[in-house]
């Protein structure tokens, strides 16, 4: 689609390549000087409103575009410094709840039950204790 042309001279300046100006009078000079200066500042204006709302990758070419050093980098703001955690208790070894009375092998009952409870559990042993013990699963720890 064309573009609509200004009734603004400053304007029909702009539409004009360079080397075509170079040629022109003084006050083409100046007006071309007067309208470059405007639209300066509006595009200043734009970018320093609306910064922030562009997203990083667009920031990042808009920097490129414009050279690093023509626009900073907003000062980053001091880190909280992190406050270091309370040490943990140490764990503490909890008495045992559970034996198993052939082995000797004991259990606190947190966790995983150990290998030796598990394989415990399918042997002839464990059906006949769990006859004479039916609400238990293991032997409790004596003591």
């Amino acid at each position: 689609m064309p573009r609509n042309t200004s009734n603004n001279p400053s304007a029909s300046l702009l539409d004009l390549p360079a080397g075509a100006i170079s040629s022109g009078t003084a006050t083409d000079k100046a007006l071309l000087s007067a309208a470059t200066k405007e639209a300066y500042k509006r595009v200043n204006l734009l970018l320093s409103a609306y910064f922030e709302d562009f997203s990083p990758a667009q920031q990042r070419r808009i920097r490129e575009a414009i050279g690093a050093s023509a626009h900073p980098k907003p000062p980053k703001q001091a880190k909280v410094p992190k406050v270091p955690k309370a040490p943990k208790a140490p764990k503490e070894d909890l008495p045992p709840r559970f034996w198993l009375p052939f082995s000797g092998e004991t259990w606190s009952g947190r966790g995983r039950p150990p290998a030796a409870f598990l394989a415990w559990e399918g042997t002839v042993a464990h059906t006949e204790w769990k006859k004479r013990h039916p609400g238990e699963r293991f032997p409790t720890y004596p003591g």
